[in-house]
């Protein structure tokens, strides 16, 4: 009867002993599974987010995951979250894309801001702002040194429209002043012109963007509200099931901030110096190994190691 006992106490032992030890590795094993899918991101046909997909792309890639890339038009990106035919989209610019966004509340999820920095209004090249022209409401005091002309960009876009009002309402004194438009790549050669001859200018800007590379500018105040917000975010988004569906990855989402600085360095390599994405986005990586980490904070390979051990042994070695 003893020994019936013992061999009872036995078997409990054995089998605690294996749930203690296997437990911890059958759960990582099962966390492992949103490794097995493939993750749809969706693209459009700026750069800025295009190359910002391969980078992104690339590390995760490094760590295991497979993505499929879908090429969207806006606002099919959230046409496409709506469906479940995208799970990430990590460049959605607000306010301005607020619009595009009705109708949609609850087929997606803002996850994490990524950038909060990013600027759509007039600039002016920075020995201009330190003279003094710090604000919109600065112009029409150096009206002359100006030649009373503000430029606009393309016919018919935001900037257009914001400062044909502005000139039409005379909101910061600008009633009496000239609008001049012209498509962007021409007006940042205006604009680069003059600031290589050292004259006054005043045009639309925004960052990220690879003017913001070649170009010494500084951004204009407006405490008339004239531009709106002024002032935007990009946001990174995700379908609402990512998260219970591959957490791992969530994490990452969560984690994935980008200076402007950066994001506008992309942008000029790629667009104006035609590199390949795939070679820019690599070089970044292997400079910046440092930001990388930080998106990669808590997130696991494939394998179950750190991430960043993974895509540190894929870009450094």
């Amino acid at each position: 009867m003893r020994s019936h006992t013992y061999s009872i106490s036995l078997l409990a032992l054995i089998f605690s002993l294996t749930l203690i030890f296997s437990g911890p590795a059958l759960a990582q094993e099962g966390e492992m599974d949103e490794f097995d899918g493939t993750y749809v991101i969706s693209e459009g046909s700026w750069p800025g987010i295009q190359v910002k997909n391969e980078v992104f792309r690339q590390v995760l890639g490094a760590a295991g995951y497979e993505f499929e890339t879908e090429f969207l038009g806006q606002p099919m990106m959230y046409e496409g979250l709506s469906q479940g035919d995208v799970d990430l989209y990590i460049g959605s610019w607000m306010p301005e894309e607020e619009g595009m966004r009705d109708g949609f509340a609850g087929d997606y999820e803002v996850v994490s801001t990524q950038l909060d920095d990013a600027v759509y209004i007039s600039a002016v090249p920075s020995y201009v702002y330190e003279a003094g022209v710090t604000s919109h409401a600065d112009l029409d005091d150096h009206a002359e040194k100006f030649d009373h002309t503000i430029y606009a960009g393309a016919h018919g876009e935001g900037a257009d429209e914001l400062l044909t009002e502005a000139i039409e309402e005379d909101i910061y004194g600008l009633g009496d002043w000239e609008l001049v438009n012209a498509d962007w790549p021409a007006t940042v050669t205006e604009a680069e012109q003059a600031i290589e001859d050292g004259e006054w200018i005043v045009f639309p800007g925004w960052q990220p963007h690879w003017m913001n590379v070649i170009l010494d500018i500084e951004y204009l105040d407006d405490p008339k509200n004239a531009w709106g917000e002024g002032t935007s975010v990009i946001e990174n988004l995700a379908h609402p099931t990512l998260d219970e569906r591959a957490p791992n990855l969530y994490q990452v989402l969560e984690n994935f901030q980008i200076e402007s600085e950066h994001q506008s360095l992309w942008i000029f390599e790629y667009d104006q110096e035609d590199r390949e994405m795939s070679a820019v986005a690599e070089e970044w990586i292997e400079e910046n190994m440092d930001v990388v980490a930080d998106w990669l904070e808590g997130a696991v390979a494939e394998d179950g190691s750190p991430a960043i051990e993974a895509v540190e042994e894929e870009f450094l070695n």
